[in-house]
């Protein structure tokens, strides 16, 4: 769907407004028609609404991507006022947003939050998949925009991948209408919570002091952050060697440079035990990498004795 949003929106030269870092499917959808990419200034709690009103201010936006609930790859969900507020401002300026949601129904805690889709339905594409919450190698999607950009979706979407498979469709809509998808969705759940669990106390048992990352109420993903110095893109190599792999930061932003510290981790597909296991390597890994040999040598024994997690440090 980015794909075709990106086929029918944008002209070389427009100006795409982003959260930093940013789901990496997106940016490979709409690279090809040569944009230029706006970040929005975020924190914990996403898109900052000051900062989406300064762009919007600006000028020349063609449109907005956010993925709101739990967010690839920050893991990161906008709260209901944010939302609200978004949905204000991109009224006042006439802005279009696309609001990718393909996480929502993956919560093990909070309450659900309304898509800003129901806040200003007139200004926003809605975007979701039945890949998380049914099978993802149907490859099957759905999106509610704005009348005139639907009839061009349509007629773009023949272009793009002549016709989705019919048998998907109707393996999709028997899911639907048979009411499977609300008995299979608690099961999904009670598979990935305990899962979720283990990667945050894994993550606070065994990555070095310094190291920071999201503690989300659902979804698929959580979010490292390094100290300043610390090249993931090294430690990923170091990693993968020891059979363990997550995707280093930098490929979530659009700015070349930025992120170099960061990485995302998906805990849905290996098991609590594995998640133990991988997350005591990947802090072996840390320590073991240049960055962290320059750290001790420069800060000295002290600053690692004054961690407040070295005595769970795996030496």
């Amino acid at each position: 769907m980015s794909n075709a949003i990106g086929k029918i929106l944008i002209s070389p030269g427009d100006t795409v407004g982003l959260e930093s870092p940013t789901y990496l499917g997106a940016l490979q959808a709409f690279t090809p028609y040569e944009p230029r990419y706006t970040a929005i200034d975020c924190d914990e709690d996403g898109v900052i609404p000051e900062a989406l009103e300064q762009v919007l201010a600006e000028g020349c936006i063609k449109f907005i991507y956010l993925v709101p609930t739990f967010q690839n790859p920050s893991g990161r969900t906008l709260p209901l006022d944010r939302r609200r507020a978004i949905a204000t401002l991109i009224t006042r300026y006439n802005a279009l947003l696309i609001e990718d949601d393909p996480y929502c129904d993956l919560r093990y805690e909070g309450n659900a939050l309304p898509p800003i889709k129901s806040m200003a339905p007139e200004q926003v594409v809605y975007v979701g998949t039945l890949s998380k919450v049914f099978a993802p190698g149907l490859r099957i999607g759905y999106c509610v925009a704005p009348e005139p950009i639907r009839n061009w979706l349509v007629l773009v979407k023949q272009g793009v991948d002549l016709h989705t498979s019919s048998f998907n469709q109707a393996l999709a809509a028997e899911y639907l209408e048979g009411g499977h998808l609300k008995q299979h969705l608690p099961h999904i759940i009670e598979i990935y919570r305990p899962r979720q669990k283990a990667i945050l106390e894994a993550l606070e048992r065994y990555l070095p002091v310094g190291f920071q990352w999201s503690h989300p109420e659902g979804g698929m993903f959580v979010w490292v952050e390094g100290p300043e110095g610390v090249n993931m893109a090294e430690i990923y190599q170091a990693a993968v060697r020891r059979q363990v792999a997550f995707v280093p930061g930098h490929f979530f932003f659009a700015k070349p440079g930025d992120g170099q510290g960061t990485m995302r981790l998906n805990f849905t597909m290996p098991s609590p035990d594995e998640i133990d296991r991988a997350i005591q390597i990947l802090g072996e890994v840390i320590r073991e990498s240049s960055w962290r040999q320059e750290s001790y040598e420069s800060r000295g024994a002290e600053w690692q004795q004054n961690s407040p997690r070295a005595g769970l440090e795996v030496l």
